[in-house]
């Protein structure tokens, strides 16, 4: 029960740290009274202290998973790019067998953290000039010949990339992304058909719990994420606690396989409320 009443505190502390942050940025930045670049900025400043905690408690699903990437690699929401350091990598420590990374982040506060974790995971930095204007003097360029990263200011929430993303990918990732998308159905839709064929869509994302689940427990959970989600979303960059989103992939035509697991974690309330599947899609 502490540990439960410990998150539960440790959540509200959070919404209550994103409003604040709202309050203070409508006070120091006249650009921030933008909507979306307000609450961009709001999110960064709460993803700053939970991407860490995050990887702790994903790295070990995701590591086998991310381990199968290979040649062109796209990656949804990737946030400050954690996750990198679990790409395949050779005897000496260079990451192997990718040719090109292309990130997808909307959120440009991310970006300077993103580059510099990139870097850090052996991977050279640009940014795509049609959507990230303002970077493009931060490019690393590349002495080294590592492979290149290229962040680009954009998501698939209207059912097709940007066009400076250019398809087929042999990969696409998406980790605790679908639950804050505006549209579930067309970023999958976008994903298939950004993928060649054989290729293999790699995801790790927090749903609901099931209807049928076989503990009134996890029923009471379920419901209880429902109740919450209109509140929750609103502090945490539109994060969704009740999507079914690994029905939602299982479900579309065109996979030649669909193989995922659901982690339902017990490590107080927060925990219960994100339980998580992760797996893999192959196209047809």
């Amino acid at each position: 029960m502490r540990c439960s009443l410990l998150s539960l505190t440790h959540a509200a502390l959070g919404g209550l740290a994103i409003a604040a942050a709202w309050a203070i940025a409508y006070t120091q930045s006249p650009k921030l009274v933008d909507a979306k670049h307000l609450q961009d900025w709001a999110f960064s400043k709460l993803w700053s202290h939970m991407s860490q905690t995050m990887a702790a408690r994903l790295d070990a699903v995701r590591r086998p998973l991310w381990a199968q990437a290979h040649g062109r690699v796209l990656e949804l929401g990737i946030g400050h790019g954690e996750a990198l350091a679990l790409l395949p990598r050779d005897a000496d420590g260079r990451v192997h067998g990718i040719s090109s990374y292309t990130a997808l982040e909307p959120n440009a506060f991310l970006h300077a953290r993103l580059a510099r974790t990139a870097a850090a995971a052996g991977l050279a930095v640009t940014y795509d000039p049609a959507t990230c204007p303002d970077s493009a003097r931060a490019d690393t360029g590349n002495p080294g010949g590592y492979p290149v990263l290229t962040i680009v200011n954009a998501t698939l929430d209207r059912g097709y990339a940007p066009e400076s993303v250019r398809a087929p990918f042999d990969v696409i990732i998406a980790s605790m992304v679908l639950c804050s998308v505006a549209d579930v159905h067309a970023n999958l839709q976008a994903i298939h058909a950004l993928l060649a064929p054989g290729g293999r869509f790699i995801f790790v994302e927090h749903v609901r719990h099931t209807d049928d689940a076989d503990s009134l427990q996890l029923r009471a959970l379920a419901a209880l994420q429902t109740a919450m989600t209109p509140v929750w979303r609103l502090v945490t960059g539109n994060c969704h606690l009740d999507r079914r989103t690994g029905r939602a992939i299982a479900e579309m035509p065109g996979w030649a396989r669909v193989e995922y697991r659901t982690h339902r974690g017990t490590d107080g309330l927060v925990d219960r409320l994100t339980p998580f599947v992760y797996g893999v899609a192959i196209k047809e």
